[in-house]
């Protein structure tokens, strides 16, 4: 096997051996009254400009079929999908999803311009061949693909960039022992991918798209740790409000440029946004940035 063969088996075993976390696997989907699904649905209402009438979607790393419920639940018609399909299969017994697929995003099986949206929440950062995988989302979309992975953080530190070019002089390893995370790994095998605007602009420039938009969140991190807090239903009112403060400051924190947004939303649109969902981007503060034609492919 190959490096990507290794990934994907990897990725399939990961998820196919932990048959003994069934129900905490889906207890957020079944108890939406808990932390857990409450950060899971803050992160997805960034997607409301994109309900408001009925499409179809595809969701891509979706492997407990969490997106698509969400989707499902704002009245659109979802397939979720994912390199396993073990928890997507449970959370059809579950009637949490309707349909489901096991799909490698790097090869997607559907035809162009299958659904409406896909949406990749978070597993961009797992593909072995991460840009062929981007390619295949937006091959298969006809309004448009929509992302939310980790920020580059050097493309929003201008300092650590300039530190960078500084060492590099010398030796480009010197500034592995300030970036920790330069080169980053999960445990299941994958190499870590972070985006920035610039390389989602370059990529919707090279494929002719007519529209992007981006939208910086911060998402907590470091919960999973505890996951009787997290997964405790009804909500502890207490524990919720400490949660909350902790996104308020590290909101306030980014939005006066001492540290950066930790996660970038990318919409690459494949075809023009009508003027609804133009609005109601913007009221979320979404970014919106018009592409221009290629003169010489007209």
């Amino acid at each position: 096997m190959n490096n990507n063969e290794l990934s994907y088996q990897a990725h399939i075993n990961n998820w196919n051996s932990r048959t003994s976390e069934r129900d905490e696997r889906l207890f957020h989907l079944i108890n939406k009254n808990c932390i857990n699904y409450q950060l899971q649905k803050r992160t997805l209402d960034v997607l409301k400009p994109f309900v408001k009438s009925k499409s179809s979607w595809l969701t891509v790393g979706d492997y407990n079929g969490l997106e698509a419920n969400y989707l499902l639940n704002q009245g659109q018609d979802a397939v979720a999908s994912d390199i396993s399909d073990y928890f997507l299969i449970e959370a059809q017994k579950e009637h949490l999803i309707n349909e489901y697929s096991q799909v490698n995003v790097e090869k997607i099986h559907y035809n162009d311009n299958s659904f409406d949206y896909l949406f990749c929440k978070e597993a961009f950062h797992h593909f072995p061949k991460a840009y062929l995988g981007l390619y295949e989302m937006i091959r298969c979309s006809r309004k448009a693909t929509i992302m939310i992975e980790p920020i580059d953080v050097l493309s929003k530190m201008p300092l650590l960039l300039f530190v960078k070019n500084v060492l590099d002089l010398f030796n480009p390893n010197l500034i592995n022992k300030l970036w920790k995370n330069r080169f980053s790994f999960e445990t299941v095998g994958n190499y870590v991918f972070k985006i920035s605007e610039r390389e989602i602009e370059k990529i919707a420039m090279g494929m002719g798209l007519t529209c992007i938009a981006f939208k910086r969140i911060n998402l907590i991190l470091d919960l999973k740790a505890d996951k009787t807090i997290i997964n405790q239903a009804p909500i502890n009112q207490s524990n919720w409000k400490k949660i909350l403060k902790r996104i308020r400051v590290l909101n306030f924190l980014s939005a006066t440029h001492l540290i950066p947004y930790n996660h970038l939303y990318c919409v690459m649109f494949k075809e023009k946004p009508d003027a609804t969902v133009i609005e109601s981007m913007k009221s979320l503060d979404y970014v919106i940035l018009d592409l221009p034609e290629n003169p010489y492919l007209k």
